[in-house]
């Protein structure tokens, strides 16, 4: 399947799901700014679409960090390759372009897991 077909197949995350959703920008100004908390809205094997109070730039390197009501935290690297604005939370949108995870790590299982854990998104 390819990267293009992934990223149509998007599965809704629910909070009750995470205790913790932050993003952080990489980088000197992200080391300065620091992790931010976010809401990751839906996710694929290939990206993200997530809603911060903390504008970011197209192009910009960011980690993800998703932490389970379990206590698992995961941490996901990605480009900003979207952007935009929700309206109705007056939130930025920034669609993330994620890179692969590493085969048998915590976060590559969560992707391969998520049409068995969250709905697909609309």
């Amino acid at each position: 399947m390819s990267e293009s077909e992934r990223r149509f197949q998007r599965y809704a995350l629910t909070p009750s799901a995470f205790s913790r959703q932050r993003v952080k920008a990489l980088g000197f100004i992200g080391s300065l700014r620091g992790w931010k908390e976010c809401r990751v809205k839906d996710m694929s094997t290939a990206g993200a679409l997530l809603l911060s109070k903390q504008e970011h730039y197209l192009g910009d390197k960011i980690e993800v960090e998703l932490q389970t009501v379990e206590g698992r935290t995961m941490v996901f690297k990605g480009e900003v390759v979207n952007l935009g604005r929700d309206h109705a939370t007056s939130q930025h949108r920034v669609g993330v372009r994620l890179e692969t995870p590493e085969h048998g790590t915590s976060e590559a299982q969560f992707l391969d897991g998520l049409q068995t854990r969250f709905k697909e998104s609309a």
